[in-house]
């Protein structure tokens, strides 16, 4: 256990330490692959057990969104055209791909494989929400893949003629577009409310569990991802399935369903292949309650009953928390540097706006909480050092981000995985 809460102990003095530098890594890794297998691949109820479906849309599509935001933000960095003129041996002015052009061709092939694939993007995509930078890239390289991918050879130049010009032409049109709306007003205004939702999503739910924390010195902490069957996609997004759930949370906070509930944080999202489905997690009070497995596994079966065996299926974190190493599953002490790290990433994910198909805006809140916190305010035994309070303030304090404020794993750490960072 490391104690940041010593007077003579900063965070900043911790971010040298390889311990809790690797701690921070391995929790933002492992917290990916299950933000990854969640949102990516189907999870159905079998009498067997659950099986994850593999090679979904929904898969493909979030591995494709990091590549379209490093292709922003190479757009954005410069003024530097995706093509230059060069003079070959023949004498006729003819263009070759600068290190842009390269990136805006790969990108663009990648899309062409998955069209190949019969990956119907096209389709989903205008019924989500996506990250306005990632919007606006993803729709330049739908408009123009095309004439883009023409240009088959990265390394070969090519002289303005037939194909070789619409080439040249999609990839300066599909530049100066993602340059010319990206740096306009209304892009900004809009930027600036996508972010500032997800910073107020992230400070509600940690202003939230601190609230908790003053009430009690030690939580259990239950993370479960509700679905509908894929077979059942299109009920998913119905009156009757909104209903399901609504009367599934009240049940939630009433203690119908598992007892002593103090409070939950709940994200809604919506895949393309499997539609809408739900990350919660749910907060009780850990000197009365400590089996994690099971009251999550209550939680599943009871949304299961509720929306019907044909149509629910759910997942049980707890069961894979040997992949999680301290991710804030199971109890919780206030004084638990680790897991309270790991709820803050988990609370960084669950409230992030950008890479993540979310629900149309006439579908109601992606992200809320239960508002009113339970709770008598019995926090056990006395505390050495006063209230305790200040270590939890301090590493959910701040604004949104993966770490607590003033403190990141080390630079030359190889730990985290290029798409973690970049998430």
């Amino acid at each position: 256990m490391i104690d940041l809460s010593a007077a003579s102990t900063t965070i900043e003095d911790e971010s040298c330490n390889s311990y809790i530098g690797q701690t921070v890594a391995d929790i933002l890794r492992r917290e990916f692959r299950h933000e990854f297998v969640a949102d990516g691949l189907a999870c159905i109820q079998t009498p067997a057990g659950q099986v994850f479906g593999c090679n979904t849309d929904d898969q493909h599509l979030l591995s494709y969104m990091p590549q379209l935001k490093r292709l922003y933000k190479s757009i954005m960095a410069s003024d530097d055209p995706p093509v230059e003129v060069f003079v070959p041996w023949a004498r006729r002015s003819a263009f070759k791909l600068t290190k842009l052009g390269k990136q805006v061709l790969q990108t663009c092939e990648v899309f062409a494989t998955r069209e190949d694939e019969r990956r119907d993007w096209q389709r989903a995509y205008a019924h989500h929400q996506f990250h306005p930078a990632v919007a606006v890239t993803f729709a330049a390289v739908i408009r123009w893949w095309e004439p883009i991918c023409t240009w088959w050879q990265p390394a070969r130049g090519v002289v303005l003629e037939g194909s070789d010009a619409q080439a040249v032409e999609g990839l300066r049109h599909l530049v100066e577009h993602v340059r010319s709306v990206c740096r306009s007003q209304s892009f900004k205004n809009l930027l600036h409310d996508h972010e500032k939702k997800a910073k107020d999503n992230f400070r509600s739910g940690c202003d939230h569990i601190i609230e908790q924390f003053e009430r009690h010195a030690r939580l259990l902490v239950l993370r479960i991802d509700l679905y509908f069957r894929p077979d059942a996609k299109g009920w998913s997004y119905s009156k009757e399935a909104n209903e399901a759930l609504e009367k599934y949370l009240r049940a939630l906070r009433m203690g119908r369903i598992v007892p002593g509930n103090l409070g939950f944080i709940i994200k809604r999202e919506n895949g393309i292949s499997r539609g809408m489905h739900f990350h919660l997690m749910v907060f009780l009070d850990g000197h009365m309650h400590r089996s994690a497995y099971h009251l999550t596994k209550v939680m599943g079966e009871s949304w299961i009953k509720r929306v019907g065996t044909d149509k629910g299926s759910f997942f049980n974190c707890y069961a894979k928390k040997d992949r999680y190493r301290f991710n804030g599953l199971g109890l919780v002490h206030f004084s638990d540097t680790e897991k309270l790290i790991g709820i803050r990433i988990a609370l960084h994910y669950m409230s992030k706006q950008d890479s993540v198909l979310m629900v149309d805006n006439d579908m109601g809140k992606n992200f809320w909480r239960s508002w009113k916190v339970k709770g008598d305010g019995n926090r056990g035994a006395p505390r050495k050092h006063g209230d305790g309070m200040d270590l939890v303030k301090r590493l959910l304090g701040g604004e949104r981000s993966k770490y607590p404020p003033g403190f990141e794993p080390p630079k030359s750490d190889a730990s985290v995985p290029r798409r973690v960072a970049e998430m």
